[in-house]
């Protein structure tokens, strides 16, 4: 499968607007590149993933029980077996490619994509991937958040499982999507893929070591930039 230049959908700011709850969020400073460009070793990932990791990433997807997405994804979020760097397996490593990560994307159609790196966002292709290994249908650009505005069903009273799709407030285009778990006033919790980050990695200013967890993320109904970087765009339930 020959893979086509693309940009992947993801939100882009600048911290000068974020508050000081979200500082360590690595969703504040995603860039775009192209999609080959993300794991092009000239530019990404310098040192590639070995190949102890790589068996040890598919002895997990072996391991896996989850059949419905929610409970994939939770799987994936409870993962306690780390690399060759001792770092775990759920988040994105500092130095070299994590293997589940890349495979997430091998897995749901972009067979090319090499091992060098895993400094592209990853929330839509963690949750595709999800989707796809316990039989639901994946949209048609599935490494994109906004895809999933054209998915599944819209709904209005969320259920844990259906899918939140955000917006980036600056750009329509842009965006984060998970899973959705409950919500507490104007304030969702959101259960997915390239969440959090704390620490630094070989990725560049902004691409901390995101991992698969439950984060905080507000409703926004305002596109108060004051509030958070994205608003809900919409709740989807997969068919």
């Amino acid at each position: 499968m020959r893979i086509a230049r693309r940009t992947f959908l993801t939100g882009v700011a600048s911290t000068l607007f974020a508050s000081p709850v979200m500082a360590d969020d690595d969703r504040l400073e995603y860039r775009e590149y192209s999609f080959t460009d993300y794991f092009s070793p000239r530019l990404r990932g310098r040192y590639p993933v070995r190949p102890e990791d790589i068996k040890a990433a598919n002895a997990i997807v072996d391991s896996l029980k989850g059949n419905d997405c929610y409970s994939a994804m939770d799987e994936l979020s409870r993962i306690t077996e780390v690399g060759s760097t001792g770092e775990l397996f759920n988040m994105r490593w500092k130095t070299f490619a994590n293997p589940l990560i890349v495979r997430f994307f091998h897995d749901i159609g972009y067979k090319n994509t090499p091992y060098p790196g895993d400094c592209t966002p990853w929330c839509a292709a963690t949750l595709s991937w999800c989707l796809k290994r316990t039989g639901k249908r994946i949209p048609s650009d599935p490494a994109s958040s906004q895809s999933y505005l054209r998915y599944g069903k819209p709904v209005t009273d969320p259920q844990q499982g259906d899918i939140c799709v955000f917006g980036d407030v600056g750009d329509r285009a842009h965006g984060h999507v998970g899973l959705f778990v409950s919500r507490s006033g104007d304030t969702l919790s959101v259960l997915g893929g390239n969440q959090f980050g704390e620490s630094e990695t070989n990725c560049g200013a902004g691409f901390r070591k995101s991992k698969i967890a439950v984060a905080q993320i507000p409703i926004n109904p305002k596109k108060d930039r004051k509030v958070g970087i994205h608003y809900l765009a919409a709740y989807v339930r997969p068919v």
